[in-house]
């Protein structure tokens, strides 16, 4: 062990204090920028009240050191066994001697000499019966520099209370929704619940039909044949929509597009029910299942603007919030007893005692009401306890009043810093925002009003938390967190109203249904014009070509029989007369 005295001097070069620092030198990578292994004095070891911070001479012996300050007052540090460190007692006598004491929780030592115990590593733990050594932590617990207990990582668990605003989708209206609805395919979940899929598989079955109607026309000779090929074609004028009765083949049409009608009316049915988002699910009749039947706009404005006459309820409830601050230090072993508050009351700060107070599972839970919205507080631990982190929040009560709807507010935020331990100055500020949502009714004329806080925590961990070597030299002895409130100047507004009404769905429906029949329409017209003349022309064409095929082979015929008849004849003639006598 080595121990060397280190001066700190004014930019006047005037002496002002002494320090001693501690080294391992059994360490083999000892340099002069190897971390000490202690400092003296530090926030638990502290000169006594009769001694001058600045040392002129330092004396040692292989087991124990001597200090002596320009006053010529002595103090002397005895060596101490391991799990103990050397305590100084405020005493009149001199020379002042340390004395053993238990090394503080989260800290061990396991030799013996006049250094201070050192804290735990990361990983590792020290609680009040374990001080010369530190027991391992599992895996996935809580343990960062100087541990004092095993904590599950859900004591670090954010609160965030309100979520970004959905933006509004990329089609507002409702006709272009309802149209790639009704003819779009997809797999999977949306092949089935796809409107153009089961049209295509009643036209499918259509064709089969036409098909049997061929084969009954043109292959089946049998009587009954007729009378069931007419009785389906008369079933099926009956019920041709686009052409009022005319074409049995509309009839099949028909059917086709009374399947996209019915899923056209069947979604635009549960998509009117898609509003507000809050009261509403997945939507499983659509492919995609976030389509909600609602429209977003966030905006910001400035509280120095007045607002609309409907939105100042709102505000009023929002202000009449009153606000309680809860503080959590995380993985400490310090109580209630060494905690004090202040709050800052214009340009006075003024005590106060918090509303509950309580060290469960070695974590310190303060709830502080505060007696105005906006204000600053201080809490002050008079304990050189270690403390691994830190979580604070806000809560307040809900309010219902008509119209309006104040949500519960319970926020929280955690600070911690892996190989890092919380530092005993904590400032911290936390603004408060008001977000107010507004929701357009289906029907009527008031609106839903909506009102929260969001909070937000402006800090840096670099000041918040300091490392092992950083925290050797520590020399307060109490823990201040500072929290200032103050709320911002502008405010969220969020408004969600319906894409579509009922009466605007009504007509949407209906327009969409006309459309349809003059689609289908314009298809049989086009079958008309186009398709029907074209079968005539290739019809007759063909009949022409079979026609003189036909003439053809009957002349060929009649010419290779009047040639036979001529062979006939002339092998006759040609034949000797003979007679008998």
């Amino acid at each position: 062990m080595a121990a060397i005295i280190v001066n700190t001097y004014s930019l006047a070069y005037e002496w002002i204090s002494s320090s001693i620092y501690f080294y391992d030198m059994r360490l083999n990578n000892y340099s002069s920028k190897s971390s000490p292994l202690s400092v003296f004095p530090n926030y638990h070891q502290s000169l006594p009240r009769n001694f001058r911070s600045v040392l002129l001479n330092i004396v040692s012996s292989p087991t124990s050191l001597a200090l002596m300050d320009d006053f010529g007052s002595l103090l002397i540090f005895n060596p101490t066994p391991p799990g103990y460190y050397p305590s100084i007692l405020e005493t009149t006598s001199v020379p002042t001697i340390t004395f053993a004491k238990t090394c503080l929780p989260g800290m061990y030592k396991d030799q013996y000499g006049i250094h201070d115990c050192i804290l735990c590593p990361t990983g590792t733990r020290a609680s009040v019966d374990t001080t010369t050594e530190c027991m391992p932590c599992a895996p996935e617990s809580l343990c960062s520099l100087g541990a004092v207990d095993e904590l599950p990582r859900s004591v670090l668990k954010n609160t965030v209370q309100v979520i970004a605003y959905p933006k509004s989708p990329e089609s507002t209206m409702f006709e272009e929704i309802l149209i790639n609805n009704m003819f779009h395919i997809g797999s999977g979940h949306c092949l089935i619940i796809s409107p153009l899929f089961w049209s295509l598989v009643v036209a499918g079955i259509a064709i089969l039909t036409l098909i049997l109607i061929g084969v009954l026309h043109f292959c089946v000779l049998h009587p009954g044949s007729t009378r069931v090929k007419k009785r389906i074609q008369w079933t099926f004028k009956k019920i041709d929509m686009i052409r009022e009765g005319e074409l049995w083949m509309g009839g099949l049409a028909s059917l086709s597009l009374m399947v996209l009608l019915c899923f056209a009316y069947a979604f635009s049915n549960a998509y009117l029910k898609q509003y507000p988002i809050e009261t509403s699910s997945d939507s499983y009749f659509a492919c995609d299942r976030s389509i909600r039947n609602a429209k977003f706009q966030t905006s910001l404005y400035s509280l120095a603007i007045p607002g609309a006459d409907a939105e100042e309820e709102m505000f009023h409830i929002l202000d009449g919030q009153e606000f309680t601050l809860n503080v959590d230090f995380i993985n400490t072993l310090i109580n209630c007893d060494v905690v004090s508050l202040k709050t800052l009351l214009g340009t006075t700060w003024s005590t106060f005692r918090w509303s509950t107070c309580d060290n469960i599972n070695s974590t310190l839970s303060l709830s502080i009401l505060l007696p105005v919205e906006h204000t600053s507080i201080e809490i002050t631990l008079a304990d050189v306890g270690i403390i691994s982190a830190l979580r604070i929040g806000l809560s307040g009560q809900k309010n219902e009043k008509e119209f309006y709807y104040l949500r519960e507010l319970n926020s929280f935020q955690s600070f911690s810093k892996n190989g890092s331990i919380l530092a005993h100055a904590l400032p911290l500020a936390v603004s408060v925002t008001k977000v107010i949502n507004v929701t357009v009714p289906m029907q009527g004329e008031k609106s839903n009003y909506t009102g929260i806080y969001i909070l937000t925590y402006w800090d840096d961990l670099n000041n918040l938390f300091l490392s092992q070597d950083q925290y050797v030299k520590l020399t307060s002895t109490k823990t201040v967190l500072t929290v200032v409130i103050t709320e911002t100047p502008y405010y969220v507004k969020n408004v969600q109203q319906p894409i579509v009404r009922q009466a605007q769905l009504i007509f949407h429906n209906i327009l969409f249904t006309v459309v349809c029949f003059e689609i289908f329409g314009l298809i049989f017209i086009m079958y008309k014009l186009i398709i029907e003349p074209l079968y005539h022309l290739i019809y007759r064409i063909f009949s022409s070509r079979c026609k003189r095929y036909q003439a053809n082979n009957q002349k060929v015929n009649y010419d290779h029989k009047y040639m036979d008849t001529i062979s006939n004849t002339e092998s006759t003639l040609e034949q000797p007369i003979r007679h008998k006598f």
